[in-house]
């Protein structure tokens, strides 16, 4: 039994054995991850906590990276800097550094040693490190964003569902990074990332899934911590998502996670086999028997469900065909108006600046043509109208086809002042990257200004002949 004296000796040796120099709270941990951009300032704040009669004698600083050397040593109140780092370093607290202008280069590990005296007289030394990453431009492995969507959906246990998740990297922060990137949806809205893993941040979408283009950016107030400056500050990635693919990717996951829970009853089945084995007695024998045909109901109602999930998984793949057809097969046409010049040259294209429709993007307002995205037989319509001076002439147009005159329509005012028409209309077979347009011919082509008179438009009938 411990008498009051060995209790007082024993707390004595123990206060005795105690340092109160110590690393402060705000002092960087041990293996922390400090960032820095090319060309700034690397602070490490190391710091350490003293009471009265307690003296720090020396602090020296190391880096190890293209070699291991020696940064700084301070004593008796006076820091040396070696040469390798002259100019560039000034002391922050009782035991950090800045160090200016650093590069890229220069990363790697950087460490710290505390030799001090305690108030008993005794020496005590402390030790920290820390790994220095620094980043020339954006802090990704290639100084771009690369957005791309995962081939497979991703759990939230937050939402306990599958979602489609979309990635923005890769960037070189191991953990916890001090910037973040922004993601504009289809709608213009934007959002902020889900979560960040192994330097990619993710975005999982929400149920159903909008199809529809996603920009991930970085945004000006992280522009500074990620390595950004000037010009460079606007860095984005666009990345496309297709509903009717988003939704077999789900089905996909949710098949996947139907056929696992399979396995699980499968094998619960099996072990309550082996359990009724061993404590085989006759009357459990038999509600064995009649609990076995219950597993067996159930696993064929599982099966009949993954039966189902598959012929669902086979609908939605042929949707996705026929949607993908109806894209190539059924949005070509355009309807445009209003001429940019109501009195053309000789041989001159003319080029509607109103664009009423244009479905697949095939006219060109600024050239006049119309370039068909898809072989097919196409159909072209075109009314023309001019105006008669009571000193003759006329309008006189081609209907023209990669270059060929495919109609020529033409109209005569003679004497008299007024307006006339003239009307162009062909089923025609375009190769796809070949154009059509309007050219002038010949006469005095003056047509009439208003919007409605002057128009021209276009259709594909049959596809991919």
């Amino acid at each position: 039994m411990r008498t009051p004296l060995h209790q007082l000796l024993l707390l004595l040796l123990v206060a005795s054995e105690c340092s109160c120099i110590q690393w402060s709270s705000s002092a960087l941990k041990e293996d922390s991850a400090v960032y820095a951009c090319d060309n700034s300032d690397l602070i490490l704040s190391w710091d350490v906590s003293k009471t009265t009669g307690e003296t720090i004698v020396d602090v020296q600083w190391y880096y190890e990276g293209r070699s291991q050397e020696l940064i700084a040593m301070l004593a008796h109140g006076h820091l040396n800097v070696m040469p390798a780092f002259s100019g560039r370093v000034e002391l922050t607290g009782n035991a950090g550094l800045v160090i200016h202008h650093v590069t890229a280069g220069e990363k790697g590990n950087y460490s710290v040693e505390v030799n001090a005296v305690d108030a008993s007289g005794r020496s005590v030394t402390l030790r920290r490190k820390a790994a220095v990453l620094i980043g020339d431009g954006l802090m990704t492995t290639n100084g771009q964003l690369h957005v791309s969507q995962m081939a497979v959906a991703v759990f939230s246990n937050s939402t306990q569902q599958w979602h489609v998740a979309l990635t923005c990297g890769t960037f070189t922060y191991p953990d916890s990074p001090p910037s973040t990137v922004e993601w504009t949806t289809p709608s213009g809205q934007s959002v902020s990332s889900s979560q960040y893993q192994e330097g990619q941040f993710l975005l999982l979408l929400d149920n159903p899934v909008s199809g529809g283009s996603y920009t991930c950016h970085v945004p000006q107030r992280s522009a500074s911590a990620a390595c950004l400056h000037g010009n460079s500050t606007d860095v984005r990635s666009t990345v496309v998502v297709d509903d009717v693919k988003a939704r077999l990717t789900l089905l996909e996951a949710e098949n996947r996670q139907l056929k696992e829970h399979l396995i699980v009853v499968m094998d619960l089945a099996n072990v309550k086999i082996n359990l009724a084995m061993v404590n085989n007695v006759s009357g459990e024998v038999i509600g064995l028997k009649a609990e076995n045909e219950q597993l067996k109901e159930r696993l064929a109602q599982q099966e009949r469900v993954v039966h189902q999930t598959q012929a669902t998984m086979n609908s939605v793949s042929g949707q996705l065909v026929q949607h993908l057809q109806d894209e190539s097969t059924q949005r070509v046409s355009f309807r445009v108006s209003h001429l940019n010049n109501t009195t053309p040259t000789h041989d001159e294209v003319l080029i509607y600046t109103w664009v009423h429709n244009n479905h697949g993007n095939g006219y060109n307002s600024s050239t006049g043509k119309f370039t068909a995205p898809f072989t097919g037989i196409y159909c072209f319509l075109s009314t023309l109208c001019g105006i008669g001076s009571g000193s003759g002439g006329g309008i006189a147009v081609h209907l023209v086809v990669d270059g060929a005159a495919e109609l020529y329509a033409r109209t005569d005012f003679g004497s008299e002042w007024g307006y006339d028409m003239g009307t162009h209309q062909a089923a025609v077979h375009v190769r796809a990257g070949q154009s059509v347009w309007l050219l002038t011919s010949g006469g005095s082509n003056v047509f009439d200004s208003s919007t409605a008179c002057n128009s021209f438009s276009g259709f594909l009938i049959y596809y991919g002949l």
